[in-house]
């Protein structure tokens, strides 16, 4: 099957001047999309020269298209992936914080930037940060459909509420996200296997101790 000229896994000279032209002569209203979707194409290829690259594209669209907001918070977002997997902590924050004010003011479009601003909020210990992010995680909850998303949620409240000495919260919100870790089936009727914690977080799991 075709890959979209969009959606390229690989950048070499040749495919740069194609999908470039390509996205003049497609429909302007488009472009913003298709630049996000290429970059995070390359995103998820965790090639370090492709990060580079994706980057690029994703500072492309904010530079071109400042007006649109259909993809900013997705595009902010995208943004602060890629600077985590570049080891640019702050700069990760920055931006996943980006997308969720957007989100605030533009709320038809939600990622789930706030678990990854409250991860990486615990993972370099921001204390000055935890009130912002209880208060985050506690208006958001109801969103979360997924168990892994919930073990991640539950074990940062319990990390905050641990670091408050208020014991009895904390050790609430850990029996929440030992369940969410141990569900074998989502709330989804036709996806019960979808969202499942495969993988524990090890740093979560220790501060949860």
């Amino acid at each position: 099957m075709a890959i979209d000229w969009y959606r390229k896994t690989t950048w070499t000279p040749e495919e740069e001047n194609e999908f470039f032209s390509k996205l003049k002569r497609s429909q302007k209203f488009n472009r913003p999309q298709y630049l996000r979707i290429q970059a995070s194409t390359l995103n998820d290829t965790n090639d370090t020269e492709l990060l580079i690259v994706a980057l690029k594209l994703v500072e492309k669209y904010f530079n071109e298209y400042p007006d649109d907001k259909f993809d900013r918070s997705p595009a902010f977002k995208l943004k602060g992936d890629i600077y985590y997997k570049m080891g640019k902590y702050d700069s990760a924050l920055e931006n996943y914080k980006n997308a969720i004010d957007f989100e605030r003011i533009y709320p038809q479009i939600k990622t789930d930037a706030y678990l990854n601003y409250s991860e990486l909020v615990i993972q370099l210990n921001k204390t000055d940060l935890f009130g912002n992010v209880e208060i985050l995680l506690l208006k958001r909850a109801k969103e979360l459909d997924f168990p892994k998303d919930k073990y991640v949620k539950n074990a940062i409240l319990s990390i905050i509420y641990k670091h408050k000495n208020n014991m009895e919260k904390s050790d609430y919100y850990k029996t929440l996200a030992e369940e969410a870790a141990n569900a074998e089936n989502s709330d989804f009727r036709w996806h019960k296997k979808s969202g499942l914690v495969n993988k524990r977080n090890k740093l979560l799991d220790k501060l949860m101790e």
